[in-house]
Parts: C-alpha cells; structure tokens; sequence
C-alpha cells in the first residue's frame, strides 16, 4: 500500500509539471505571436530589470526556451506512462490479493 501511495503522489506531481510547462509554453506562444507584429523599440525582462533587445533576440531567447520546454514534456510524457502502468499494475495486484 505505502508503494502505491508513494507512486501516486509521483504521478500527481508529474501531472502538475506538465500542466505548468504546457501554460509556460502557451505563454511564450502567445507572446511569439504577438512579437510577429510588434513595432519600435522592444525590452526583455531579466528579473526586474529591463532589457531593450532585438526582435530577433527576444524570438530566438523565447524558442530555445520553448525547445527546452517542449524537450521537458517529451521526457515527462514517458515518465507519466510508466509510473501510470506501475500504478495500474499494483492497483490490480492489490485487488487480486483482497
């Protein structure tokens, strides 16, 4: 039972990762489309600071960090699948052994 509590909490955090990388991504989506049309002087958020960059400095920073995210989906995609079929075969060792 502690090995199925433990893999579910594993799963739900994994869920929650995703869910948050998937909005990041949305975000930087969002802002790419908005940059496409963007006009004059343009400024980067570094922390509280501002930056004035390029455009093509602000869409080259947004897609690598959209690269690493999709990346990071990708590796969580896999982990989710495992840790699911794990959880679905101790469920139904656990249900087998009632």
């Amino acid at each position: 039972m502690r090995e199925y509590r433990a893999l579910s909490q594993q799963y739900q955090m994994v869920v929650l990762q995703k869910r948050s990388l998937e909005a990041q991504k949305a975000e930087i989506d969002g802002t790419l489309a908005e940059l496409e049309n963007a006009k004059g002087k343009l400024y980067y958020a570094a922390g509280a600071v501002l930056i004035e960059k390029t455009k093509a400095e602000i869409t080259s920073k947004l897609e690598g960090q959209k690269k690493d995210i999709v990346e990071t989906l990708e590796k969580l995609d896999v982990q989710e699948k495992k840790v699911r079929k794990k959880l679905e075969e101790l469920q139904k060792s656990l249900q087998g052994s009632d």
